[in-house]
């Protein structure tokens, strides 16, 4: 059987959905945004799905439904949390600790192709010592727990899909017998805001994000911000993150930079007056392999981008689909805002080329992709 391409996944496939926690529509931001996006995404490609989803007795109802005999075109796919499954079964019901594990490995051996996103490695960068309850199970605890469900992984997947392929760097298995693929996040594809709105001679950036020093420092650009009279710049950041570091950054004595909380549906406004979305952090092993979410939502509503070069995967992106601008340095950052109010023409091709590329970083299409190497995965 020829190998097929994302836009000849047959009518007739079937997708057994899987995620260790509920999924909620209205409580879907952040992290939670992704199984839920991915989710509507297989049901839009995909001729059925069984989805496998919630706290645990939810999860072992719903599998309990999976047919004894399954379509030939049956795959499996799971999106990954933070905590280890098996730890979510240990307070209350110990005994099922190795429900999602067996659930896998038992579709596995059925010969159904198996997939999973696995989210983060933070556990194997971290370093510190146990001091309370509380860091004894980040610290210690979690990351036992995480080995031992990376070798369930490792006898069960034929396909590991993570952030960036980098990031298999860090893992603490080999994996041999499974198949490694990049799965970055994906974007909604938004109603564009009209041209005629945007400010001829004047630049608006809107910065999504944390602003905690030291790998969150936006101190240098907004200080660079200063210096630049036909720039303005949106900052949007938690609440306790302007609790925290705001007396750093004396927001309230800037001219040009105004800071507010917002997410989901609230962040639209911002998006649709953006000339420019930055996207900067310190350099750093953590983000060898990072692929925020932010950046796929800037390019879903047409947005370039301006990112640091410590942000390393995202600035491989961005110079080899031509999405914007990587900068080296404040100064630099800088002297790019010069160029582009005297270079409106720059701009807006760039803007054309964000625009020519939103569908193929939608969140359909990420589906499309997983159930076209899921379907090749033993063909």
């Amino acid at each position: 059987q020829g190998r097929r391409t994302a836009g000849e996944i047959a009518d007739d496939l079937m997708v057994i959905y899987h995620h260790a926690k509920p999924i909620i529509q209205e409580a879907a931001v952040g992290a939670a945004l992704r199984p839920l996006r991915l989710l509507d995404a297989m049901r839009e490609v995909g001729e059925e799905v069984i989805e496998i989803t919630g706290p645990g007795p939810a999860r072992v109802r719903k599998a309990a439904g999976i047919p004894a005999v399954l379509p030939e075109d049956t795959v499996f796919y799971s999106e990954s949390v933070v905590v280890p499954p098996a730890l979510t079964w240990v307070r209350r019901q110990p005994w099922r600790m190795n429900f999602d594990y067996n659930l896998i490995r038992n579709l596995h051996r059925r010969g159904v192709p198996t997939g999973l996103f696995y989210r983060d490695i933070y556990w194997v960068l971290e370093e510190t010592n146990a001091v309370s309850l509380r860091s004894f199970i980040r610290h210690r605890l979690t990351p036992a727990f995480a080995r031992r469900e990376l070798k369930h992984y490792e006898k069960s997947l034929d396909v590991l899909f993570l952030p960036h392929k980098n990031m298999m760097n860090y893992v603490p298995c080999s994996f041999p017998h499974t198949e490694i693929r990049t799965l970055p996040p994906g974007g909604e594809l938004r109603e564009l805001p009209c041209a005629e709105n945007r400010e001829k001679g004047r630049l608006n950036l809107l910065y999504v994000g944390n602003i905690a020093p030291p790998h969150y420092d936006l101190r240098p650009y907004i200080k660079a911000m200063d210096e630049i009279s036909c720039a303005t710049m949106d900052v949007i950041t938690r609440e306790n993150a302007l609790a925290h570091h705001g007396e750093l950054y004396k927001f309230d004595e800037r001219t040009n930079v105004t800071v507010s909380h917002a997410h989901g549906e609230g962040l639209h406004p911002f998006y649709g007056r953006a000339d420019l979305a930055l996207a900067v952090r310190d350099d750093n092993e953590y983000l060898a392999f990072a692929m925020p979410v932010k950046i796929f939502e800037a390019i879903s509503f047409g947005v370039p981008l301006v990112v640091s070069a410590g942000l390393k995967v995202v600035a491989e992106l961005v110079k080899r689909e031509n999405l914007g601008w990587v900068v080296e340095s404040p100064q630099e950052f800088h002297e790019l805002l010069h160029r582009l109010v005297d270079s409106p023409a720059e701009l807006e091709a760039a803007r054309a080329r964000v625009v020519g590329a939103r569908e193929r970083h939608s969140w359909k299409a990420r589906a499309r992709k997983i159930l076209e190497v899921l379907r090749n995965a033993r063909g």
